[in-house]
């Protein structure tokens, strides 16, 4: 579970996702055949395609594989290692799709590329490696290089395969929420940010087992609103002895509020600059994690939130010996 948390943490810190691979002075290693190469035309047998990152949770890999006269799609993520690997049949235009790409970007040239840049401390990587009818087979690896159009490559890619990615995660989402909670809520991470004509208020809430952190609740809140606070800062950063932590009036909100269904939840609004950003984490014992974020809100929005910056204040007051703001 501390693991999850950790990986929500990280993709909190990070401001922008890495697409492609960085290159430039420094690469070491091989080409590949280039334009001598030619296209293999026996039409692809399997597909399989790996992102690696250096933050870990973005990284994933797309399979396409025929098998007994089916085709069969992989995916595997590390955004969502509770499912493991998802497997699903699709059609013959998927692969066919593949391999216009392939002749498209004259991938063949790509054979033997196998390069690195050792100047990069933090980036992205690929690898690629095709299967052809005819039993011969290709490969592609580079990180923090990449070989030539490998935009356009993952551009296209991407088309083609993020929906089958989107329809499955789907299927896996909707199994998870039929399961229903049968685990004991264990951490909590919310915060709610208010941007532009939405707002100044900020409200952020982390507690988590103390054997994992000794200052394991932090509160921090701007009010200008107040609507629930009166006017100031609010902050603390302490001990709470696990034993003293009461999850249920949160637990009853989760129940109460249909939290379940916000799983994997992210959405921006039209208007982002003008909306309130949210974030929740939700552990469980059994290993369920809920997360959610966006400036688009989900269902039940507004009354957990008025509901959850309730429950913050009776927190911050039990632990505040003065009952008043702290000025920065």
């Amino acid at each position: 579970m501390m693991k999850k948390i950790m990986g929500v943490l990280i993709i909190m810190g990070i401001l922008s996702f890495l697409t492609g691979c960085a290159g430039g002075l420094g690469e070491k290693g091989s080409n590949g055949i280039g334009k001598k190469a030619k296209d293999n035309e026996s039409g692809i047998q399997s597909f399989k395609f790996y992102y690696n990152n250096s933050f870990g949770a973005s990284s994933y890999s797309w399979d396409v594989t025929e098998e007994e006269g089916k085709i069969i799609f992989t995916y595997e993520s590390m955004q969502h290692e509770e499912f493991g690997e998802m497997m699903m049949e699709c059609g013959q235009e998927i692969p066919d799709s593949l391999y216009g790409i392939y002749k498209d970007i004259r991938i063949a040239e790509w054979d033997g590329y196998d390069k690195y840049n050792p100047n990069v401390l933090d980036g992205d990587g690929f690898s690629l490696i095709i299967m052809f009818k005819d039993g011969t087979k290709m490969s592609a690896h580079g990180s923090n290089a990449c070989p030539e159009r490998y935009g356009d490559f993952e551009n296209a890619i991407i088309e083609v395969l993020e929906p089958l990615q989107e329809k499955i995660l789907g299927m896996k989402r909707r199994e998870l929420i039929d399961k229903g909670i049968n685990g004991d809520l264990d951490s909590i991470m919310v915060h709610f940010i208010q941007h532009g004509t939405s707002g100044r208020d900020e409200y952020s809430f982390f507690i988590i087992n103390d054997s994992y952190r000794e200052n394991n609740c932090e509160i921090k809140i701007k009010s200008y609103s107040e609507n629930i606070f009166t006017e100031g800062n609010y902050n603390k950063y302490i001990h709470v002895p696990y034993s003293e932590i009461d999850f249920s009036p949160v637990r009853k909100m989760i129940d109460d509020y249909n939290i379940l269904e916000w799983y994997d939840y992210d959405k921006a609004a039209d208007d982002y600059n003008n909306s309130e950003w949210f974030q929740v984490h939700f552990g469980f014992s059994d290993g369920l994690n809920i997360n959610a974020c966006g400036t688009e809100h989900p269902e039940n929005y507004d009354e957990f939130r008025t509901a959850f910056i309730n429950w913050m204040k009776e927190v911050y007051k039990k632990y505040d010996k003065n009952d008043k703001a702290e000025e920065q």
